[in-house]
Order: structure tokens, then sequence, then C-alpha cells
């Protein structure tokens, strides 16, 4: 009896499978926090270690967070030029992952030393610029294939994985910087990247799509319908977009989340290295693990939460939080040095926050219109950076009116100021889906 060949399995599609995709964008999410937590964390440590100066340190910082303030421009590079037939937004998901890979790699061989400031910030600037697009990438594929109902949780699963990614590649890579040195650390984290853009290339976003360019497939219909071929369209309708009444509300609560994280990140050192007596190193240490603690939240619950509360009720509740948490605190001043309060202030403090931000961004998500959905979601992510850099500006004036309990009174009216706009732009807060 001749057996017939059988047929290769067809692997699924991630807009088929909802357990894919959210695996899909923690990983991818897991994967650009790692050089986040390598150059902003680990390698300024190492460099401060071998006794490199303020300046050098800030030199390096500077350079792997320039791309990050410039990554609008890939929002609309990516809106513009799409090879639909693998995917609207896979190619650039592989080859931002591959540049990433590329570049630790690049970096393990180099292998410079304390002294080659250069070529520290040279990768610095080109590993991050690559994470950028990759940012940008999986955001918008989240857009276009996550339905409605699931983007809570779907971003439970990317701002969760970010800061675990973080985590990971703060805590893990400074081990390994400390006890095997830059190569082998930088080698390992291209390993880990490698494994995710792995099932990058495995998994299609569509059904139909090609896996490789040299493998048979076609775009999708719906992907044709909603590519923009120009540049003055992807303008103006961007802007459209961004000036809808219920838009610009919206980035009103991005706008005040924005304040609640820069006047905490401003606030709390001063606090704790203070009156609280930590050490630099102790107080770093602790963000690192309440950054995880809440990353390991926003992935087991907070998703879920704002699903089960709504969007904007988990926003609203998470606003109110820490409102709530920041008077409780400034209340207990006499026992700052108690370790424990600060302890539980900072894990409340950025799980509270994360809970907003998964929240809000949910909703941005559901505002954006897919012909344009990258650069979208990244201006409205833009207008929280722009509350977290008014806030920092702001910290004189607040310390000048009354110390550390306006910088914390800053934090509750910004919470409150969220629960307010939750009730008054109710419209503006409810998730929606831009496409229909």
């Amino acid at each position: 009896m001749t057996t017939l060949p059988q047929a290769a399995p067809v692997l699924p599609t991630i807009v088929e499978h909802r357990a894919l995709r959210f695996l899909l964008i923690f990983l991818l999410y897991v994967a650009q926090g790692l050089p986040i937590g390598i150059f902003l964390f680990a390698l300024p440590a190492w460099l401060a270690a071998a006794g490199a100066s303020a300046a050098e340190i800030g030199a390096l910082v500077s350079a792997a967070t320039l791309p990050w303030s410039l990554k609008f421009v890939n929002g609309f590079l990516m809106d513009r030029f799409a090879w639909l037939p693998m995917g609207r937004r896979r190619p650039w998901l592989i080859g931002s992952q591959m540049m990433i890979m590329v570049g630790l790699v690049s970096f393990a061989l180099v292998s410079p030393g304390v002294g080659d400031l250069w070529l520290l910030c040279a990768f610095a600037f080109a590993v991050n610029l690559a994470t950028t697009f990759q940012d940008v990438a999986v955001d918008g594929m989240a857009i276009d294939l996550v339905p409605p109902a699931e983007r809570a949780r779907a971003n439970g699963f990317m701002f969760g994985g970010q800061s675990i990614g973080i985590w990971a590649g703060a805590a893990v890579t400074g081990i390994l910087l400390s006890a095997y040195g830059l190569a082998t650390a930088m080698l390992t984290s291209a390993v880990l990247v490698g494994v995710i853009l792995l099932l990058v290339v495995l998994f299609r976003e569509r059904p139909g799509e090609k896996v490789l360019p040299w493998l048979a497939g076609e775009a999708s219909s719906l992907n044709i319908a909603r590519h923009v071929g120009d540049w003055k369209t992807i303008v103006v309708t961007t802007l459209s977009e961004l000036f809808r009444k219920e838009s610009v509300k919206l980035m009103v609560g991005l706008f005040l989340l924005g304040t609640v994280y820069g006047t905490y990140l401003g606030v709390q050192p001063l606090m704790a290295t203070g009156p609280g007596g930590w050490s630099d190193a102790a107080f770093s240490s602790l963000t690192g693990t309440g950054n995880l603690v809440a990353g390991i939240l926003g992935v087991l619950f907070f998703g879920h939460i704002a699903d089960r509360l709504t969007p904007r009720r988990a926003a609203m509740a998470g606003g109110l939080g820490v409102a709530i948490l920041s008077t409780a605190f400034v209340a207990a001043s006499d026992y700052w040095a108690a370790e424990m309060l600060v302890v539980s202030f900072v894990f409340a403090h950025l799980s509270l926050y994360l809970l907003v931000q998964i929240s809000l961004c949910s909703i941005a998500m559901g505002r954006c219109n897919p012909a344009v959905s990258a650069t979208q979601f990244t201006l409205y992510m833009a207008v929280s950076n722009m509350g977290i850099t008014a806030s920092a500006a702001l910290l004189g004036v607040l310390d000048a009116l009354g110390g550390l309990y306006a910088m914390y009174a800053g934090i509750v009216v910004a919470g409150l100021l969220i629960v307010v706009a939750g009730i008054v732009f109710r419209e503006a807060f409810t998730a929606t889906d831009a496409d229909g």
C-alpha cells in the first residue's frame, strides 16, 4: 500500500488565535524592555562601578534615550511603507528584531571598554533606534489584530511584559556583566531576542499571507483597503483624528497620566534618600523590584480588571487609588524612615500607575484610525510623555511652595483629575473601535 505524502501543517495566524496574540505581544514587549534595562540601568551602573564620571554616564543615557524622543517619525514611516504580502506590521517587526539582535551581537564582538565612550554611545543609539521601530510596529499590530474586547488584556501583557523585560535587562545583564563581562552579557541578550524573532517569523498576521518573501502567499484584502499610499493623506488623516473632540478629551487623561508618573519620578528619590534614609543603590534596587511586581500584576490581573470594570472605570479607580495612597503616605510622614512603609508605597504606586496606563492605552487603541494607527497611537503616547516632562519641570515650583508635601499634593491632584476627567469626558473615555 502506497502512503501519500502529507501536506505540511499550517500554523495558526495571529488574528485567528487569541492565546497566540497575547503570547507574541507579551514576548515582543519583553524583547523591547531588554535594551531599555541594558542601556538605562545595567550599563550606567557598570560604568559607575568602573569609575566613569557623571558626564560620561549622562552621555550614554542621552544616546540611548534620543531615539525614543523621535519615534513619532517611525509611525509615519510604517503607515506609509508596508510590504503587505507578509502582513502590515510583521515585516517591520522582523526587520527591527533582526537589527536589535545584530546590534547586540556586534556590541559583544567589538566589546568596547569603559574608556570607549563614543563606541558605547553609538551602540546605545543604534540598538535603541531599532527598539523604537519594534515598539511602534507591535503597537500597530496590536491595534490591527486585537479585537476591542481584548484590548485591555492585551495592554496588560504589553506593559507588564515591558516591565519584566526592563527588569531582566537591568538585573540579569547586570549580573552577567559583573561575573562574565560585556561580551557574554550581550550575547545572552541577543539569544533571547533571537528566540522571540523566530516566533515572529513563524506566525503570520492573517490567513493567506507569506511566511517569508520567497514562499507562497498574498496580501489580505483588508490590509490593502487600510493601507495609505501617500504622505499627504497620512498627515491630514492623523491630524483630523487627533483633533476630534473626543480624541482631545482623551489626551487630557493621557497628559494627566504622565503628570502622575513625572511627579513621582522626581519626588520619590528625594524622599527616599532624604527623610527615608535610603542609599541610591538601595532605592534603585527597590524601584526595579517594584516595576517587576507591577509588571507581573499587569500580566496576570490588570487587563482582566479593566475588562471587568471597563477601561474607563479602571482608570478612574486607579487614579483615585493613587490620590488616596499619596494622601495616606503624607499623613504618615512621621514614619518615613520605616523601611516597610516606603517599600509598600513604591510597590502600590507603581502598580496603580500601571493599572491606569493599561486602561487609558486600551481606550487610545480604540480611538485609532486603522489607516494611520501606528502614527496616531505614537502621538497619543507622546502626549503622555509631555505630561512627564511638564511635571518634572514644575518640581522646582512645587518644592518652593511646600517641599516634599507639595510634590505629593501634585500627585494627589493629578490622580483626582483623572477621576474627574473620566466622569466629565465619559464618552471620550469609553472604549470604542475606530474601524466601525
